[in-house]
This record gives structure tokens, C-alpha cells and sequence, in this order.
């Protein structure tokens, strides 16, 4: 009977220690801007979508950034993700012609953590880092200021910031001053004009009315 008590101890404490191996053998967590320090070593990276492309090879390259750092995921697969998407990905810290990536080779590695329909940003924010948003799908609630045929101005609520809407006047929606929307679309520069400009240009853009409080 002794005997049949200490084989379930010992099963008990053997299924703790793997747990606890797994537990601290965790690829870390780090930022972007550190990888540098784990050449070599399994990382988890996390960061918004503001590239991807496949390779003739099947393989995909999906460049995320975090703050002002920026770094490329090589994917052994294909995922469906979007500018904007934020992403975590667990891979191999590499550098290759003095160009840190992570190599990723199991796609279950890397995790959509927000569609980038499900984040949304107040004007203020996208004011104070222009460039971070760049280039990738953005939501932005305002108010508009002033309406024409193939764009409006929104404001936020203070008028302290500013923003260009291009739109299609296909869409199909009565635009006024004073409305509050959320606008989706991407966030580009104007160089022509110099300015900062959000464009509703592809099929999964658009302007909803937003609640007021």
C-alpha cells in the first residue's frame, strides 16, 4: 500500500517539475528596440503590422513596429494579417546583412493579439507620433469640422487637432458639421500638399457614426 502512495508522490512531483521547466523555459518577452541582446536565443516579440509580403517560396515577411523601432518577421507559412494588425510572434533572433529578424518556423507561434478594426485612436495620440502610424490601417473618432465632395476635416472634441479625410463618394452615408464618426482608413502623407492625410480607399475602410455620450 506504502508503495502505491509513493508511486503517485513521485507522479505528482515528476508532472511539477516538467511544469515548472516549461514555465521558466518561456521564450521572454522583450521589446523591439533590445534585440540586439538575444542573437541567437528564442524571443517573444510584440508590435503593429506596417508590412508584409510573401516570398516565391511560400514564406511570409511581415515587418512590425513598436514605438520608433522596427524589426522583420520571417514566417515559415502564411497568415491572413492586415496593416495595423498588432501581432505577437515567438521565434529565433538572427541577424542577416546587419538586419535584425525573428525567424519564425511554426505559424503557431505568431498570434493576432487586435485586428486593427478593434483599435481605435483619438486624434491627439496620432498627433504626437505621426510616424508610428504610417503607412497602416488606423480608426479615428472625431468631429467633422467641414464637409466637400472628396474629403472632410475632422476635429476632436477641443479643436486642438486636425486631421484630413479623403474619401470615395461612393460611400454611401450623409455627411454634416458637428457629427461625431469613426473613420477607418490609412494613414498616409500628403507629399504634394505636405500633410498628414487618412485615406478610405479599399473595401475594408469606411465612416460610421459614432455614439455621443
Amino acid at each position: 500500500m506504502k508503495l502505491k502512495y509513493f508511486s503517485m508522490l513521485f507522479s505528482i512531483i515528476g508532472i511539477l517539475v516538467l511544469y515548472m521547466i516549461s514555465k521558466f523555459s518561456q521564450a521572454p518577452v522583450i521589446t523591439i528596440s533590445d534585440i540586439q541582446n538575444y542573437e541567437g536565443k528564442q524571443v517573444t516579440l510584440r508590435g503593429i503590422v506596417t508590412e508584409h509580403h510573401l516570398t516565391k517560396f511560400g514564406s511570409q515577411i511581415i515587418k512590425i513596429a513598436d514605438n520608433n523601432s522596427s524589426v522583420e518577421i520571417f514566417l515559415e507559412g502564411k497568415t491572413d494579417v492586415e496593416y495595423g494588425d498588432e501581432i505577437q510572434a515567438t521565434g529565433e533572433v538572427q541577424n542577416y546583412k546587419d538586419i535584425w529578424e525573428l525567424i519564425v518556423n511554426d505559424i503557431r507561434q505568431l498570434q493576432i493579439l487586435k485586428k486593427w478594426q478593434n483599435i481605435s485612436f483619438p486624434l491627439w495620440q496620432i498627433a504626437e507620433n505621426p510616424t508610428r502610424y504610417l503607412n497602416i490601417n488606423v480608426n479615428i473618432t472625431g468631429y467633422i469640422e467641414s464637409v466637400s465632395n472628396a474629403y472632410f476635416l475632422l476635429v476632436d472634441i477641443e479643436r486642438k487637432h486636425s486631421l484630413i479625410i479623403y474619401y470615395s463618394i461612393s460611400k454611401n452615408i450623409t455627411l454634416y458639421p458637428g457629427q461625431k464618426i469613426c473613420a477607418s482608413g490609412k494613414f498616409t502623407f500628403d507629399e504634394k500638399n505636405f500633410r498628414y492625410m487618412l485615406d478610405i480607399c479599399e473595401e475594408n475602410h469606411g465612416i460610421a457614426i459614432a455614439k455621443t455620450e
